[in-house]
């Protein structure tokens, strides 16, 4: 995972999240994409969040069938983030794009705030219509062996961005992370058996989480130990464990003072 920052002269912020996805390789074998014009298409186009569930349903083939209607019922809220983009690399390794254009700090801590309190509604709601549902089915088929449904939404997806907060004056940059919004997408409630939770904790120990932060100015000072810049003095890049940010979110947090 890589999480890149780009702070611009006008004080303007991009944020972009990419997660690589080879499985994706699989799942796109089997579909009937034209190889090079359909991935390329599909590699250049930034998708709202919505219309890159129904992307992903029509390039899944069986796999993703019926995930869109699924999702469509809270067309409406989500239609609120509409800001927010997600684009699907297909060429090379295979990689989820989440994108974040802000005109300020102030902005993109804004948008952080929407996106929680869309999925926190949607939340809520997926948890009333699973169980109205369950007790309609168990109205309907009492002797029939019910399956629990698993809510579209437990947590908010895009935590590992929104519990972030950006400060930026021109001459400081700082960030906080919300440790417990960063950690709530990753938790071990749904894995049954002690293998597959080992499993995933050695998974989190394999996986890397990159920041690369890129500012106007050279960076005069930074706090973090261990950092490494970019030859122009303008970007610096810091990696850890996916395992290792997990356990501690605030590894993440940082304070730069630019030159003048």
């Amino acid at each position: 995972m890589t999480e890149e920052v780009t702070v611009n002269e006008k004080g303007e912020v991009e944020y972009l999240q990419k997660i690589d996805m080879p499985q994706f390789a699989a799942m796109m074998n089997s579909s009937d994409l034209d190889e090079k014009i359909e991935k390329n298409l599909i590699s250049n186009t930034e998708y709202t969040y919505l219309d890159f569930i129904k992307m992903i349903e029509e390039v899944g083939g069986q796999k993703t069938k019926d995930k869109f209607s699924k999702f469509s019922i809270y067309k409406d809220e989500l239609a609120a983030i509409d800001f927010l983009k997600l684009r699907l690399d297909l060429r090379d390794k295979f990689a989820i794009e989440v994108i974040n254009r802000s005109a300020s700090v102030d902005e993109f801590n804004e948008k952080s705030a929407i996106i929680e309190k869309v999925f926190g509604e949607i939340k809520l709601k997926e948890e009333q219509r699973i169980l109205t549902e369950s007790f309609q089915k168990k109205r309907k088929k009492r002797k029939a062996k019910l399956e629990n449904e698993t809510p579209l939404f437990s947590d908010n997806p895009m935590g590992t961005m929104t519990s972030a907060r950006f400060f930026y004056d021109g001459k400081t940059f700082s960030k906080s992370i919300d440790s417990e919004k960063f950690s709530n997408d990753f938790h071990t409630n749904d894995l049954s058996t002690e293998e597959e939770k080992q499993m995933f904790f050695g998974m989190l120990k394999q996986i890397k989480f990159k920041y690369k932060y890129t500012f106007p100015k050279k960076i005069k000072s930074l706090n973090l130990a261990d950092a490494m810049f970019t030859a122009d003095g303008k970007s610096f890049v810091k990696e850890y464990t996916l395992e290792e940010i997990l356990n501690a979110p605030h590894l993440g947090d940082f304070k730069v003072e630019l030159e003048d």
